[in-house]
């Protein structure tokens, strides 16, 4: 019953549709540009973003070395 019950649910769930397709045209070929970014350089938002996003990966990075620092110390402590 169990397998009947997921075969069911797994052929209901392939016919659900995650987005509507969209048709590709010729004008979507030829943008080359990116307004969001563009807006963002022009009203000065853009470094917000960097300095944001680098914040966070520099904390990242210092959370990875100290914890490998700790597991590191634990390791030698430890009895061979």
């Amino acid at each position: 019953m169990k397998k009947i019950v997921t075969i069911a649910l797994l052929v209901f769930s392939l016919s659900a549709l995650a987005q509507e397709k969209i048709a590709v045209t010729e004008a979507d070929y030829a943008n080359n540009s990116v307004e969001m970014a563009d807006k963002m350089r022009a009203e000065g938002k853009i470094y917000v973003l960097v300095g944001v996003i680098a914040i966070i990966f520099a904390g990242i990075t210092v959370y990875v070395i100290n914890t490998d620092r700790r597991i590191s110390k634990l390791e030698k402590n430890l009895p061979s």
